[in-house]
């Protein structure tokens, strides 16, 4: 086998990514990915397509811990259902390059790893960290959108890399386990276009349930086309965006640079509703006339398309620029619970959603390259206009949330669900997780008490 295939290089610089190398700036954030993660699962532990998807028999191997239940089960059962629950709610954190990512889907992956192996702390560490690279990575190195793909696709590639860390599995295995398992995962970029279902929550982790069989299959010896990235990114669709320098080592490990949601909306969707919040207190018990926001192209397209102006689902709903905006003007807030409760289809959302006006505006994309900008502009029915401007979401990783506020988020996401005292117990796990030799030590206090 070569060794000097896309896939080999992708394993080997992650296999570099040890826990004793890491700085306390990497840990600190692999720390704050844990907890936001767990705390964006957590809140959805009774959402529609976790209950659907428990209801399903999935069989597997191993024990790992499925949150909100009480008894253990299986590693990939844990995988998809834990999976579901961190991304229903959309709260999840982001990076983008090439494309956009939600790393934070290795969360769950790498914790139910972890666990069926009997690890520690550290382990979960060093097996997330990997995670976030890989993923983080692929996006400098490819684009999967320009293929048609949906991002989730990395899941086959990047699940394999996680599994391997926690398992301590020799390198060629792990690489035969990517190849056997990131060359049959990749999902239409449909999943995310118009209207939107409830397979939005599901892609990522079904995608790194299957990757157990892949790595499975890898330890057994079964060989796999490691040179599929080879002919992706030279001969095959991907070869118009493939970026040879996104493999060379390059400083921190990047989990360090992902970015955090304020609200439970889509990510470019950060932006325009903080500054709607920061219009809402300016209202006060004004009527709303119209609406214009002014964002990027893509986001206009991504967000604004005639689907999302009357969504019927909640899938749709905190996709939708009109939608989310419009509810953050009349409410003065952006909850989970406001989706929960169909918010989303009261009278006066849509009413308002009716009377906005989205503008792409090339100009504000060249001019904010790396941020997500919008400018909202209220007309009032007494005459006044209102207007604000952002250009980086609060949470981004150039404007970022301190740790502060990451706990409050936390806590505001699940003490509602397991109560005060077992969701600080959490916090305070997750901050001594490097001191921590066995990982149910946390995982107990996800299981249903």
């Amino acid at each position: 086998m070569s060794s000097g295939t896309v896939v080999a290089r992708l394993v080997e610089l992650t296999r570099e990514m040890r826990f004793e190398d890491f700085s306390p700036a990497t840990m600190a954030a692999a720390r704050r990915a844990i907890l936001d993660g767990l705390g964006c699962a957590i809140a959805a532990t009774a959402c529609a397509p976790a209950r659907l998807a428990a209801a399903v028999p999935v069989g597997g191997a191993g024990h790992a811990t499925v949150i909100g239940e009480a008894l253990p089960s299986t590693l990939e059962r844990a995988i998809l259902l834990n999976g579901i629950m961190l991304r229903y709610l959309d709260m999840m954190d982001v990076y983008w390059a090439q494309d956009v990512c939600h790393p934070s889907e290795n969360v769950t992956v790498a914790l139910a790893s972890v666990e069926c192996h009997g690890g520690g702390g550290r382990d979960l560490i060093q097996a997330l960290v990997a995670g976030y690279e890989a993923q983080m990575r692929l996006t400098h190195l490819l684009s999967l959108q320009a293929m048609g793909m949906h991002h989730v696709s990395a899941a086959g590639i990047v699940a394999p890399i996680i599994m391997g860390s926690a398992w301590k599995l020799p390198g060629e295995v792990v690489q035969h386990a990517v190849a056997l398992s990131g060359c049959r995962q990749f999902a239409v970029h449909a999943l995310s276009k118009g209207g939107i279902s409830m397979a939005k929550a599901i892609g990522y982790p079904w995608s790194s349930m299957e990757s157990v069989l892949g790595v499975r299959l890898a330890e057994q010896g079964f060989t796999g086309p490691v040179h599929f990235l080879d002919w992706l990114t030279k001969e095959g669709p991907a070869r118009d965006s493939f970026d040879a320098l996104a493999l060379a080592p390059d400083g921190a490990p990047l989990i360090e640079r992902t970015s955090f949601k304020q609200f439970p909306v889509q990510f470019e969707l950060q932006t325009p509703n903080e500054v709607a919040l920061r219009l809402h207190e300016q209202i006060g018990q004004a009527r709303i006339a119209g609406v214009e926001i002014v964002v990027p192209p893509i986001t206009a397209q991504r967000t604004a398309d005639p689907s999302k102006f009357r969504p019927g689902n909640r899938e749709t709903a905190d996709h939708s620029l009109p939608v989310t905006v419009a509810m953050a003007l009349l409410d003065g807030r952006l909850t989970a619970a406001q989706f929960e409760q169909d918010r989303w289809a009261d009278d006066d959302v849509c009413t308002l959603a009716g009377n906005i006006r989205v503008v792409a505006d090339e100009g504000l994309a060249a001019a904010h390259p790396q941020g997500r900008p919008a400018r909202v502009t209220v007309t009032l029915e007494d005459g006044r206009r209102l207007q604000a401007f952002q250009d980086i979401p609060y949470g981004d990783a150039a404007r970022p949330m301190d740790d502060r506020a990451l706990e409050e988020k936390f806590l505001a996401n699940t003490m509602d669900v397991i109560g005060a005292s077992r969701a600080r117990a959490i916090v305070d796990r997750v901050g001594e997780l490097e001191h921590m030799a066995d990982i149910a030590q946390l995982t107990r206090l996800l299981a249903a008490q």
